[in-house]
Order: C-alpha cells, then sequence, then structure tokens
C-alpha cells in the first residue's frame, strides 16, 4: 500500500479555507439574531454592572474626598510626633476624621438646608399667582400694541401677537412642581413599591464606603498595582505617556472641581452674611441658586443673579436692585481675586474653548454637562496637545513663538 504524501502548502490552504467558512457561518448566525445578541450583551453588562457596583461607588467616594484626607495627613498628622512616627495610623486617622467631616456636612444639609429650600420654594410658588400678574403688567406695558417697542418693530415689519398669555406659559412649567407638592402620598407610595431598588442601592452605597475606607488606607498599593499591570502591558513609552496623562487628567479634576467647589461654596457663604443683614424674602433659597450656579464658568453667575433678581423683583425692585448690586460685586471679587487665588490657571483654557464645552456639555446633559464639559475639554485639550507639541519639536520649521 502507498504512501499518503501531504503537501503542507494545500493542508495550510484548506485550514484557512475552513476557517473563513466557520467564521462566515458565525457571522451570519450573529448578524441574524442581532436582536437577541444585543440583548445577551445587555444582560451580561447590566450583571456586570450590579456585581461591580459597590466598588464603582467606593472608588468615586475615595477619589472625591482624597483631597481633604490627603490635606489632612501632610498638613495636620505629619507635624503630631506621634502619627509621624507611625504614619499608618496617622493615615487610618486622617481617613476617619474625613468621613465624619463629609457625614457632619450630609446630616447638616438633610436637617437643615434641604428643610429651609423647601420652605422657600413652598412660600414662593404660593405667591406665583400675584407675582405672575406682576410680571404680565410689565411684559404688556413694554411689549403691548400701545408700547414704544411695539410701534419700533411694527415699523421694522415685525408683527407681535396681538395678545399674550404669559401665566398660561408659567403655568405650564410650575405646574409638574405643584403636582408634585401637593402628592406627596403618591411619591411615598412609589418609593415604597422600590424598596428593593433602594435597599439595594443603599446596599451598594454602605459597601461602597466600606470599600473606600480600605481604598484611601492603602491607596499606594493600589496605585503601583495598576502602575505594574500597564508596565506588563504596554511599552515603556506608551506606558510614560499614559502614566504623565493619568496625572495631568488627574490635576485638572482636583483643581477644578474641588477648587470650583470652594470658591463657589465661600460665594455662597459671603452672599447669605449679606442677605441676613437685607433680610429679603426667601435668602437660602437665592443663597443655593448663586452658589450653585457660581460653579459654572462664565454663564453661572449671571443666570444666578437674573434668576435671584427676578424672585425678588415682586416684592421690592429696590430690593431687588440692591441685590443684584452685591451679587455683582461678588461676583467681580470672586472673578479677580477669590478665584485666581483657589483655582489658579487649573484649566489652561483660552475663553473660546470655555464656552464651547459649556455648551456642548449643555445641550448632552444639562447644567451637570454645562459644570462637567470644562474639565473634560481641559483633559482633551492636553492629551491632544502634548503629542502634537512633540511632533512640532521634532520638525525643522517649528516656530519657536507658536505655544500649543
Amino acid at each position: 500500500m502507498k504512501n499518503i504524501v501531504f503537501n503542507k502548502k494545500y493542508l495550510e490552504i484548506s485550514i484557512y479555507a475552513l476557517c473563513v467558512i466557520l467564521l462566515s457561518i458565525l457571522l451570519g448566525k450573529l448578524l441574524w439574531n442581532i436582536d437577541g445578541v444585543g440583548l445577551g450583551i445587555n444582560k451580561v453588562l447590566e450583571f456586570l454592572g450590579g456585581l461591580l457596583s459597590p466598588f464603582i461607588y467606593g472608588f468615586f467616594i475615595a477619589y472625591f474626598i482624597n483631597p481633604t484626607m490627603r490635606f489632612l495627613e501632610r498638613v495636620v498628622f505629619s507635624r503630631v510626633d506621634f502619627f509621624g512616627k507611625r504614619p499608618k495610623v496617622g493615615r487610618i486617622a486622617a481617613v476617619l476624621i474625613t468621613y465624619l467631616l463629609y457625614l457632619g456636612c450630609l446630616i447638616w444639609i438633610i436637617s437643615y438646608l434641604i428643610p429651609q429650600i423647601f420652605d422657600n420654594i413652598s412660600s414662593l410658588l404660593a405667591k406665583l399667582p400675584r407675582e405672575q400678574k406682576f410680571y404680565q403688567d410689565i411684559f404688556l406695558r413694554y411689549f403691548g400694541g400701545d408700547s414704544e417697542i411695539s410701534q419700533f418693530l411694527t415699523a421694522l415689519n415685525i408683527t407681535l401677537p396681538t395678545s399674550y398669555n404669559l401665566m398660561e406659559l408659567v403655568n405650564r412649567v410650575t405646574e409638574p412642581i405643584l403636582s408634585g407638592l401637593n402628592s406627596l402620598s403618591n411619591i411615598v407610595n412609589a418609593i415604597l413599591t422600590g424598596t428593593f431598588n433602594v435597599a439595594n442601592t443603599i446596599l451598594n452605597l454602605l459597601l461602597g464606603l466600606f470599600i473606600s475606607f480600605y481604598m484611601l488606607c492603602d491607596k499606594e498599593y493600589y496605585q503601583g498595582l495598576m502602575k505594574r499591570i500597564l508596565a506588563i502591558t504596554f511599552s515603556k513609552r506608551v506606558y510614560d505617556k499614559i502614566i504623565a496623562g493619568c496625572a495631568s487628567s488627574n490635576r485638572t479634576i482636583e483643581k477644578f472641581i474641588i477648587g470650583k467647589a470652594i470658591d463657589s461654596l465661600i460665594i455662597g457663604i459671603m452672599l447669605f452674611v449679606v442677605l441676613l443683614i437685607m433680610k429679603p424674602p426667601y435668602p437660602m433659597l437665592i443663597t443655593v441658586i448663586v452658589g450653585v450656579t457660581n460653579m459654572i464658568p462664565y454663564f453661572g453667575p449671571i443666570v444666578g443673579a437674573v434668576i435671584s433678581t427676578l424672585i425678588i423683583l415682586p416684592v421690592s425692585p429696590e430690593l431687588a436692585l440692591w441685590l443684584l448690586l452685591v451679587i455683582f460685586v461678588l461676583q467681580q471679587f470672586d472673578g479677580a481675586y477669590l478665584g485666581p487665588k483657589i483655582l489658579g490657571d487649573s484649566m489652561g483654557l483660552p475663553p473660546m474653548l470655555i464656552i464651547l464645552a459649556i455648551l456642548i456639555g449643555g445641550a448632552a446633559a444639562g447644567p451637570l454637562g454645562m459644570f462637567f464639559g470644562v474639565p473634560l475639554m481641559a483633559i482633551i485639550r492636553n492629551l491632544i496637545a502634548a503629542p502634537l507639541r512633540e511632533r512640532y519639536k521634532r520638525t525643522a520649521n517649528y516656530p519657536p513663538d507658536v505655544k500649543s
């Protein structure tokens, strides 16, 4: 019997062809059942999200309270001989005191700040019909058919409606709020029916607190572990770029978010002290509005000032004018002195890019997007500018006076 001679070349071709056919069949099956595949992937992601939720919560809790813990450890505990000789004990003490500080702030917000704001909003909504008529009269006075503005626009062939129903517009805006306040029982029932989800979220948060505690106590170990994983996975050049990009992004986020929060808190406290002297209505609500909107660059202070003035204007136009003047002075102080002292040049972005980041972030995610869009734009800018700067430096015609 003759021996069968195998041609290795044709054998390899046959194996490759078989693999291509099997992969084509598999791809066709996936495409044919794309809905089922997408549903399966979605279920897997939901399962992983539920499984990793405590670790995600723990990471973000640890990340945002880390600057406070680091400040206590370096500035306070490092100067005490007992903790200086026992850095591990100093780290644990700094973490525990940080938790107590934030827990105290949370208790104060829940027990005092939120009820005050709720009372201010309830009082404002109770007076809303009268204030609607106030603004309706002003609107008709300046934009009515016999007003000078209306006649001027008519001369330009711009026709305004013959009647305005500003109260109907305001009612549409405030109807969800009023219905929500008048149906607290429905809200309670909705919470009770979703007891499992609420309990699951609370459990994940509690687990996240414990995980964040260990993350903060041993953060150098986890940082070193991540660096070792990156060093094994990537080349030295890519590793250095990843480490530099992460460090730059971390500095940007810390300086902007934490610095802006401290800056807005100081402005809010200063405004509240002035409001205690002026004694306008809704002082806590106005303070929160100005403090929160102050965190949005450029547009935020203007929005806060306009909303606060419109709230006070029907009560007392003179008081509203004084309030607007106070907010203007505080914003000038913030822009000229307080902001640069706290934030410095944390973003390094030109005004045009900041405005672009606010507009894109606002269109994508509303007020939160307007705030977080600026640091994200700064991170993207830094990640793009670094390799471009290196490439420009390697070219012969690189202009030395250009700053990227």
